[in-house]
């Protein structure tokens, strides 16, 4: 009775959360319901969101809430958990956005992060019942998904947010690589190709760049410590 009993507990069967997808991508795909080209434009799309507005956009489905291990949670649940257990956005611009599609449940939940504090809600309703509720009505997913995540990013573009603040060594670092490239150029017409100059250069490019993609692009992937509860909309077909 006792085995029972402990194997029927509640905390037994965890919920699974999808592994965040790969750097390069912004959907996670269980259900399999996108097809490569609508992937392609996903991709584009939340990348270009991430690079000019540090809003990251992610797409989930999932086949069923209980094949997630989640059979007592509702769609909108298992989504705000997901979106905290990734940590979509930051806590400084929590403005993270995720669009789950639970095709089992017949069940779509658009997330949005804190920041945006339920202020887009309707936004958010009119992006769902218009654009993805009846192409998925027509079983046309990928469509549907596709066209979601295009009028997301209309959204997050037409908001009056806050712009990205550049961090706080953006400047000192632009000054300081003036001033040594400068010293640089000064060290090449004086010495000619000695050789340890142009190497330093080089490196120097290279270190520029990448700090100056990382403060441009915000944090790793789009996860950074972003929180849930701004509000967002559900639908069901």
């Amino acid at each position: 009775m006792l085995v029972a009993a402990l194997l029927s507990a509640p905390w037994v069967h965890a919920v699974e959360f999808p592994p965040k997808p790969p750097k390069a991508d912004f959907f996670v795909d269980r259900a399999g319901l996108i097809d490569q080209p609508q992937r392609d434009a996903i991709n584009k799309t939340a990348e270009a969101l991430l690079k000019d507005e540090r809003i990251p956009l992610f797409v989930v489905t999932i086949s069923s809430l209980s094949a997630q291990g989640a059979s007592g949670l509702s769609v909108d649940q298992y989504a705000r958990q997901l979106f905290d257990t990734w940590g979509i956005g930051t806590p400084d611009r929590n403005y993270g956005i995720l669009l789950l599609v639970s095709l089992g449940d017949r069940r779509a939940r658009i997330e949005l992060g804190a920041g945006f504090a339920h202020r887009y809600d309707s936004q958010a309703e009119d992006i769902m019942q218009s654009l993805i509720v009846p192409a998925f009505r027509r079983q046309d997913y990928s469509t549907g998904i596709a066209d979601g995540v295009r009028g997301l990013d209309a959204m997050a573009r037409g908001l009056q947010l806050p712009k990205p603040k550049p961090p706080w060594w953006l400047w000192p670092l632009l000054i300081g690589g003036a001033v040594l490239f400068a010293a640089l150029i000064y060290n090449l017409f004086k010495s000619g190709r000695s050789g340890w100059a142009w190497a330093l250069l080089a490196a120097l490019a290279v270190a520029i760049f990448f700090m100056l993609r990382a403060a441009a692009s915000g944090s790793s992937g789009g996860f950074g410590g972003g929180s849930s509860g701004g509000g967002g909309a559900s639908g069901s077909w």
